[in-house]
């Protein structure tokens, strides 16, 4: 009898540790979402000039409801100048005709990243580039993505926040892609980085981003890119050859392209560096 109690205390004491580990999770999560939509209030749009993979990109961004921002197409932007045209409002109905066209991604909601994480349990505390950090992970999380011909299922989805400012320092999501050359391991990972705190507004943003991916790209990809190592190695070759201060400015500009596909093509997956210059908030896109 004493037997039996002993490992009935056992059990009932492991579940409980499970429990209070869910529960922590959520706690953290929901934190994590006031801080973040309280980051948000009183903006309506913001600008992100930056430089990915060594090419300078800016990206319009327009509130949708609390909780998302939309990435403004650059046509619309241009169309929105021409005219003279400000920020439509976000009414019901544009809200669901924006919806049925965006299912490219280029709506941002940060209750998607909530959703992926929905059934995390805390591992722990842990330091992620000199930041403690929460660690969650969630197990059979049960997403799937369209990606070209591909379908991705994402399996297992873990994030690191910061312990004090709440913010995400790094996330990876682990998952299969099918297609029609079979079944691959996909593997996406970010660590942000250099967080600061963006002007005129409560925004806390990295200004550093590292995104990796392994698995994205399938076999008849990467033999192309492999094809396409021959025509880099050339170039390579009359980069050499021109002048040093041409020779630099080409450098700045196809340097981070021509590792990142050289990395590709030998199967090491792929890494963008994203640096983010400036960030302007409520400038209706100008």
């Amino acid at each position: 009898m004493r037997k039996f109690s002993s490992c009935t205390t056992f059990v009932f004491v492991l579940l409980s540790s499970w429990s209070a580990h869910a529960a922590d999770a959520q706690s953290i999560l929901d934190k994590a979402r006031e801080l973040q939509l309280e980051r948000w209030k009183g903006i309506s749009n913001y600008t992100v000039d930056q430089v990915v993979a060594g090419s300078p990109i800016t990206l319009y961004y327009e509130r949708v409801n609390e909780t998302s921002f939309r990435v403004v197409p650059q046509f619309e932007l241009q169309q929105r100048r021409a005219t003279g045209q400000g920020m439509p409002a976000m009414t019901p109905e544009r809200l669901a005709a924006l919806s049925e066209q965006t299912d490219d991604g280029s709506i941002v909601d940060f209750d998607e990243m909530q959703e992926l994480a929905a059934k995390a349990t805390l591992v722990g505390k842990e330091d992620i580039n000199g930041r403690s950090a929460f660690h969650l992970k969630a197990d059979d999380v049960d997403h799937v993505e369209r990606m070209d011909e591909q379908q991705v299922s994402f399996d297992t989805f873990e994030i690191w926040l910061d312990t004090k400012e709440y913010v995400p320092l790094k996330f990876r999501i682990n998952g299969t892609a099918t297609g029609p050359e079979g079944a691959r391991p996909v593997v996406l990972e970010k660590v942000d980085s250099d967080y600061r705190d963006v002007p005129g507004s409560n925004l806390h943003e990295p200004y550093h981003q590292v995104m990796t991916m392994s698995g994205v790209i399938d076999e008849a990809q990467q033999k192309e890119l492999q094809e396409a190592q021959k025509q880099m190695a050339e170039f390579e070759q009359q980069m050499a050859a021109m002048p040093a201060a041409q020779r630099e400015m080409m450098e700045r500009m196809m340097g981070p392209k021509i590792e990142m596909m050289k990395k590709m093509a030998s199967g090491g997956g792929m890494e963008i560096v994203t640096e983010i210059v400036n960030i302007r908030v409520n400038t209706g896109g100008e």
